[in-house]
């Protein structure tokens, strides 16, 4: 077990300086606004010096996910985040790249209007470009039930797969449901005029396997590095079936809803944690 950060966070120094008033701040210096969630705090008046992320949080998988795909990347960085939310990880990558010298092709895909509302503004909060497609990701182009209006409420759904799943909703959710706009990563690839991504980030609450599934060709010949926040069913099994089959190399793989043995101890997942590297990219 090792209490130290990965040997990529030394490629880049905590930020040091005074936060907006409203917001937090990361080690990167992407300052979010607390509002985008019901409880959170603003960091403290005055200058502060950040501190890398802890290790004992399944979130530390994600920052080194991102930063040796950065780091690994030749002149320009490209990334998919896949169900964005108010754009997290796509800020930053964004400022991840400029302190590494990198161009940035981003890509974020998120359904939920006022989610992707506040993913314009997180991004020009922190000066970050990025090609932002209003849309669900889906196994398929068309359209799906998607629940929106209660953007805190909002964060962990997943595309109904049967019409048992859909009435459950209707009987549990006191928001608006709306068909949006639903795209597959082909189709993705096609509107961000992408040829290839150094990374894909996503966490579409437990659709996993019905998205990644029938893009399996593609993401063989044109992704480098997937980070999946993995959800309870058969997910876990399907994704190391698909990635297994294509050969790729897993990195990490950490079952979600419990404890697992990590570099950094034992650390309880909520969302699971997988990651695969495309040995021929």
């Amino acid at each position: 077990m090792t209490t130290r950060p990965h040997p990529v966070f030394e490629q880049f120094p905590t930020w040091r300086g005074v936060a907006d008033r409203g917001s937090d701040v990361n080690f990167l210096g992407v300052q979010t606004s607390i509002s985008y969630f019901e409880m959170m705090s603003e960091a403290p008046p005055g200058e502060l010096t950040t501190s890398y992320p802890p290790t004992d949080n399944d979130e530390i998988f994600e920052w080194i996910d991102l930063l040796e795909s950065v780091t690994a990347s030749n002149g320009t960085f490209s990334m998919i985040e896949l169900g964005a939310g108010f754009g997290r990880w796509l800020a930053n990558a964004g400022v991840a790249c400029r302190i590494a010298g990198r161009e940035a092709r981003l890509v974020g895909v998120e359904a939920e209007p006022t989610h992707f509302l506040w993913m314009q503004e997180h991004l020009e909060r922190n000066g970050v470009t990025a090609t932002l497609i209003e849309a669900a990701v889906a196994g398929r182009d068309g359209k799906a039930p998607f629940r929106v209006g209660a953007p805190f409420d909002c964060y962990g759904q997943q595309i109904p797969r049967s019409w048992r799943e859909r009435a459950d909703w209707r009987r549990n959710w006191k928001g608006r449901t709306r068909r949006v706009r639903a795209l597959s990563v082909g189709s993705i690839f096609d509107h961000a005029g992408l040829e290839l991504a150094d990374l894909i980030d996503l966490d579409v609450q437990g659709s996993e396997a019905d998205v990644l599934e029938p893009a399996a060709r593609l993401l063989d010949e044109r992704v480098r590095r997937v980070h999946i926040g993995t959800h309870p069913g058969d997910n876990e099994e399907r994704l190391r079936a698909l990635f297994g089959g294509l050969g790729w190399e897993c990195v990490h793989d950490y079952p979600c809803a419990g404890p697992s043995e990590t570099p950094y101890g034992t650390i309880t997942f909520q969302d699971g944690v997988q990651t695969w590297v495309n040995p021929r990219l």
